[in-house]
């Protein structure tokens, strides 16, 4: 199973070696066979069973733990460190990859094992990915209808507050525990689909500067921003040993801030929640009633 501070940080780590590293695109083989696929990041694992792929999926790597499905395959080591000796063994058509995990790309190319490069920093991106990687793996018409269901719930939620007043948003995807109040913070900043989620929910981000990819701040930088809603990703509450209860207090130690003096400070738990696949847009679904509580959310609900 994952494990809450390890999957954050890579999530941290991901984003920024997006900006580090940008690996050179692999061009489409769709006549190749994927009889045969290994997937090396979450995302890509729950977008090829979203597409009906399972049957084809060899081996995921050790964080990849849905659909249930995923948990009696083979392993091939971590995210950032993945085994090339289990991928060789395995015999794979296609190795499908996360564009941060591009310099992998490659050492699998001299093993000529056929690789597939995906992206996935922003909600076009991911959108972008599932149609990819339907076209490589000939499920192309599976990727129009999750596609398809996707816009739709994006054009009902994008309409429903089209004309609203945005209030300011902070995700918080990491902080210090065990203390009173919230020493330091990873959030949300204006390059990650994090910060697409906020806009399409009918928030804005709360943290408007470009110069970080992710913002680590203080409970004074909070303080500063001052958001009117904070949420806080906080997947896998059976892995870490936090009380939510504990760690709500932490929030509303931070006195002066709008959203912990308007009771709107949520903890989202939610596994997928920082998984940047095509369950991210159940995370959509969520948002949107918590920045806008006084519209009806019955038709997406």
């Amino acid at each position: 199973m994952r494990h809450f501070w390890p999957l954050l940080l890579f999530v941290i780590i991901a984003l920024i070696a997006l900006s580090a590293y940008q690996p050179a695109e692999t061009p489409p083989q769709a006549s190749q066979s994927t009889n045969r696929i290994i997937s090396l990041a979450p995302s890509i694992t729950e977008t090829l069973f979203a597409l009906g792929l399972a049957d084809n999926v060899v081996a995921v790597t050790d964080y990849c733990d849905y659909p249930p499905q995923v948990l009696s395959l083979p392993k091939v080591g971590g995210l950032i460190n993945p085994s090339l000796e289990a991928i060789v063994a395995l015999q794979p058509d296609l190795v499908i990859i996360s564009s941060s995990q591009g310099k992998i790309v490659d050492q699998l190319q001299q093993l000529n094992i056929n690789t597939l490069l995906t992206n996935n920093t922003s909600l076009s991106d991911i959108k972008q990915s599932i149609s990819i990687i339907g076209e490589r793996t000939q499920h192309q018409h599976q990727a129009q209808l999750l596609l398809a269901d996707i816009e739709q719930t994006s054009h009902i939620i994008s309409q429903k507050v089209a004309e609203l007043a945005r209030p300011r948003v902070m995700i918080s995807i990491g902080h210090s525990l065990g203390t009173n109040h919230i020493k330091t913070a990873y959030i949300a900043g204006q390059h990650d689909f994090y910060n697409d989620l906020i806009n399409l929910a009918g928030g804005i981000n709360a943290y408007q500067s470009t110069l970080l990819k992710v913002p680590s701040i203080s409970s004074e930088g909070i303080m500063q921003l001052n958001p009117h809603v904070i949420i806080d990703i906080f997947p896998e509450a059976d892995d870490h040993n936090a009380d939510i209860t504990e760690v709500l207090k932490q929030w509303n130690n931070l006195h002066y801030i709008d959203a912990v003096n308007h009771h709107r400070v949520h903890i989202i738990e939610q596994n997928y929640a920082t998984i940047p696949g095509p369950r991210i847009f159940l995370l959509l679904k969520q948002l949107a009633p918590l920045i806008h509580p006084e519209l009806d959310w019955s038709d997406i609900l």
